[in-house]
């Protein structure tokens, strides 16, 4: 079985979608806000959504690949990944498996929210709610989309670290999400309301996106262990 470690995985991640941010931060957690109008329906989004193994970067697995990935899409349905292996004959074998999510709520077409700590943060006491939402885009243009990770608990990371790594990585799955539609209409995000969750999106112009930022735990050689990938 392979792993990655988390710091290389951050260094490959590229991510630019039309809308990104860590929204808000304290010494407990974090908000990472991902917004972007696509050329599609929401039903195509849902689709695309729910098959996490074409997206999803084998670089942030716990297997080394994003071939096992999958999201039952139902009341505490797994985000999971298989660990997969040939026998002698070229078959594919699951030997082992991992909970990334678990699904909480979901209505085809426009939320699908789950609950998981990703990646390295699996090995804290921390709890991180992921919200995917859409909708037509206004005159029928598309359909908006957002990403939504908010997480809080104790941590060994510190969160202006962890925080930014992060959302550059969860921003790379967004865009791979998203990358078989064209961007929808040539209007610049503005500061309004995005209802799509029992929250309020505000979206605001970002100049500069997050840079990746290598995150290391606190020392504590009793209770550390090697980080992994997201």
């Amino acid at each position: 079985m392979k792993s990655n470690l988390f710091t290389a995985g951050l260094l490959a991640a590229i991510s630019s979608p039309a809308f990104a941010e860590v929204k808000s931060a304290s010494d407990t957690g974090f908000n990472s806000v991902h917004i972007a109008t696509v050329d599609a329906t929401p039903e195509d989004i849902w689709k695309r959504l729910l098959t996490p193994k074409d997206y999803w970067n084998k670089a942030h697995s716990w297997s080394g690949s994003s071939a096992g990935f999958y999201i039952d899409a139902q009341a505490n349905g797994c985000f999971c990944e298989l660990f997969q292996e040939a026998d002698v004959n070229g078959n594919l074998k699951t030997v082992g498996s991992v909970e990334h999510m678990r699904v909480i709520f979901a209505q085809p077409g426009k939320v699908l929210r789950m609950q998981g700590a990703l990646g390295p943060l699996q090995s804290e006491a921390v709890t991180g709610t992921l919200t995917v939402a859409m909708e037509p885009a206004k005159d029928n243009a598309g359909t908006r989309v957002s990403f939504s990770y908010v997480v809080g608990g104790y941590m060994r990371y510190k969160v202006s670290e962890i925080a930014p790594a992060v959302d550059k990585v969860l921003g790379e799955q967004f865009k791979s999400m998203l990358s078989p539609y064209a961007p929808a209409g040539t209007e610049p995000p503005k500061v309004d309301s995005f209802k799509l969750d029992i929250e309020t999106i505000e979206e605001a112009v970002s100049d500069e996106a997050s840079e990746v930022s290598t995150a290391n735990p606190d020392e504590d050689a009793s209770v550390s262990e090697p980080p992994r990938t997201l």
